[in-house]
Parts: C-alpha cells; sequence; structure tokens
C-alpha cells in the first residue's frame, strides 16, 4: 500500500512538473508576442511621424508659391471679378416635395357607393355609419351629435375586426 502511494505521488509530482514547464514556455511565447507587436507599433507610430514631417515640408506656403507662379497662370482678384446678390438669378420655387411624394403614393378612392356599406373596405378599416336619431328618445348617446337642429345627425364609427379571408 504505500508503495502504490509512492508511485502517485511521484506520477503525480512530475504531471505537475510538465504543466508547470508547459505554462512556463507559453507565457514565454506570448511575452514575445507581446514584445514585436510593441516594435510593430513603435515602427508603425515613426512612420507616421515621417509622413507627417513630409506632409508639412510639402505645403510650405514658399513652396506652393513657388510651384503656383511656376505652373497655373493666375491673377488677383480685382473688383470686375466680384459679383452683387442682386446679380444672382432668381431660385425656382419647388412646392411642396413632400405634399407630391404622398400625392403620388396614395391609394385612388374608392366610390363608396358602388361598394356593399356594411363590408369593410380593407382589413380592420373604420367605416363611418350615418344614423338619424331623435333628442328626446335617446338617454344617453354613446357618440357626439354633429348638429343641433330638431332632428339630431349622430355619426357612429365602427372598428371591424382584423380578418384574413383566403
Amino acid at each position: 500500500m504505500i508503495r502504490l502511494l509512492n508511485v502517485v505521488a511521484i506520477l503525480g509530482l512530475i504531471g505537475s512538473a510538465i504543466y508547470a514547464y508547459s505554462i512556463k514556455y507559453d507565457t514565454l511565447y506570448q511575452a514575445g508576442q507581446v514584445s514585436k507587436a510593441k516594435s510593430q507599433l513603435h515602427k508603425e507610430r515613426q512612420a507616421i511621424a515621417v509622413l507627417r514631417a513630409e506632409w508639412q515640408l510639402l505645403t510650405r506656403p514658399d513652396r506652393l508659391q513657388a510651384a503656383v507662379e511656376r505652373h497655373l497662370a493666375l491673377e488677383p482678384i480685382g473688383v470686375n471679378h466680384l459679383g452683387r446678390l442682386a446679380d444672382l438669378p432668381v431660385r425656382p420655387d419647388r412646392g411642396d416635395e413632400i405634399g407630391r411624394l404622398l400625392a403620388a403614393t396614395a391609394t385612388p378612392k374608392e366610390k363608396s357607393s358602388a361598394k356593399n356599406a356594411d363590408e369593410p373596405r380593407t382589413t380592420g378599416s373604420i367605416t363611418p355609419r350615418t344614423t338619424t336619431t331623435k333628442p328626446a328618445t335617446m338617454a344617453k348617446p354613446t357618440t357626439t351629435a354633429s348638429t343641433t337642429t330638431t332632428k339630431t345627425t349622430t355619426v357612429q364609427t365602427t372598428r371591424t375586426p382584423n380578418t384574413v379571408s383566403r
């Protein structure tokens, strides 16, 4: 029994040593990768600094002035080159663009006389119904009255449930 425990302990010690060495070499590899990334970053920053210095050299005003005089035939701005606001053409009236877009996408109005009044025009549409009642006979109206004459015209709006016809 003691020999078995000794063998298990030695195997555990060897396994932990192998694990420790693998972790050590993995961390060394990762540290090398970080070092390479830092050196690459440093090189890129140096390249950016060189490019900025070149850009400043190329955009010096004295250098640009010499290039303009050599390659372009420019003349100073005179009074005759300037314009007045009154010289500009009048901007054309564009109208109501949103209204035009809405009118173009609107559906044509359906003729109510051609359709049956009890059927909804579309699924889940709102259909207005007009009924006439005497004002004295209604104890509590469910909708608002549109006129107050001897006969009151009441407009009731009902919502039909969403149904799918197949």
